[in-house]
């Protein structure tokens, strides 16, 4: 995790204290030499060893108008000063755990993941997969997560902060709210849509995106689209990475920024049009993987993908090429309209 920016205010309090035992030194040595007789090299070294409580004994005040001057000087005036500084310290810190808290901190993070909005809908519980699933990767397994959003204003919950997420309350819409978030360095911004199925969120996720590179955003950024005849317009103002909103599988968006392009692979497979997964009701005995790979790719079938083991159905997914199957379900990705009768592929492998 990245340092965290000091508030101003500890510094200047801290610089008015500074100054203030200046000023009580200054009076201390000007009253020694006022009523000690002591010349200003001497009246400074009892003023210093006096106030760092070395007390060498050498000098000393012997007048009482000088014993009453450093009572009241540097006795009483750095005990004063001494718990000043303590309690403007703690209150600081106190003060620096509730921002943190609340998302009032402004945290300096550079290479960072950035999501801005969260789901209108279980937004907890759809954020925790979403970190878990980045926490899986190996790319962005250490990468820190940052969240800019209005939507947790008593602080994050402990399930999220747990997990290491900091947040920032702002809007998406506002630059310095960006800025303070640290979009302009981040590793990766994501923007996700206020609704899965609401056309209107495109409009305040294709605002986001032309706002992060108008402050000067270079990261890839992903932005979740729901209407697919919008995904153009998102391109041209920056968007790098678009996918569905799909609340069920924040899967989608970590593996379209650890391999881009697999987005449009698996968004293709949830829908109904052009290619799909077509499952086989086939006996297939004895086969190697690869031999029946091989197979229903020259007869222009499909890819295989998958099989479901006789013994155990157990579902195998893109095992080993050596692979001997004993399978009663074939799983094979073909072409919109180029699903072929179970009987054909049974004749075929000679079930």
């Amino acid at each position: 995790m990245s340092e965290l920016v000091r508030p101003l205010s500890l510094r200047h309090a801290f610089r008015r204290l500074f100054v203030l035992l200046l000023v009580l030194g200054a009076l201390h040595v000007a009253a020694m030499m006022l009523f000690e007789g002591l010349d200003p090299f001497q009246a400074l070294w009892l003023t210093m060893t006096t106030m760092t409580t070395v007390g060498y004994g050498d000098l000393s005040p012997e007048t009482l108008p000088g014993r009453m001057s450093t009572m009241l000087l540097v006795f009483l005036g750095g005990i004063w000063i001494a718990f000043q500084a303590a309690a403007t310290y703690f209150e600081s810190r106190t003060d620096r755990r509730d921002r943190m808290r609340l998302g009032l901190w402004r945290w300096n993070m550079t290479g960072h993941i950035l999501v801005l909005n969260v789901p209108s809908q279980q937004a907890t519980a759809y954020l925790i997969r979403l970190v878990k699933e980045f926490r899986a990767s190996r790319r962005f397994r250490d990468t820190p997560v940052q969240l800019l959003c209005t939507c947790f204003p008593n602080g994050l919950p402990s399930s999220l902060s747990a997990l290491g997420v900091v947040h920032h309350q702002g809007e998406i819409w506002d630059p310095d709210a960006l800025r303070e978030a640290g979009a302009p360095d981040a590793g990766v911004v994501v923007v996700l849509a206020d609704s899965d199925v609401d056309p209107a969120s495109d409009a305040s996720t294709l605002d986001a995106v032309d706002r992060l590179r108008d402050i000067g955003c270079t990261c890839r950024i992903l932005a979740e689209c729901v209407m697919d005849e919008n995904r153009p317009r998102f391109r041209r103002f920056g968007a790098d990475v678009i996918v569905r909103p799909l609340r069920g599988y924040p899967e989608m968006i970590v593996r379209a920024l650890a391999a881009p392009g697999s987005e449009a692979i698996l968004e293709d497979l949830f829908t109904s049009s052009r290619d799909e997964c077509w499952r086989y009701d086939v006996d297939v005995n004895g086969w190697l993987w690869e031999d029946l790979v091989s197979l229903l790719v020259r007869r222009d079938i499909g890819v295989p993908i998958a099989f479901r083991n006789t013994g155990d159905e157990r579902i195998i997914i893109n095992p080993h090429t050596g692979t001997t199957i004993h399978a009663d379900k074939l799983y094979v990705l073909v072409r919109e309209g180029n699903a072929r009768p179970d009987s054909e592929i049974a004749a075929l492998l000679g079930s």
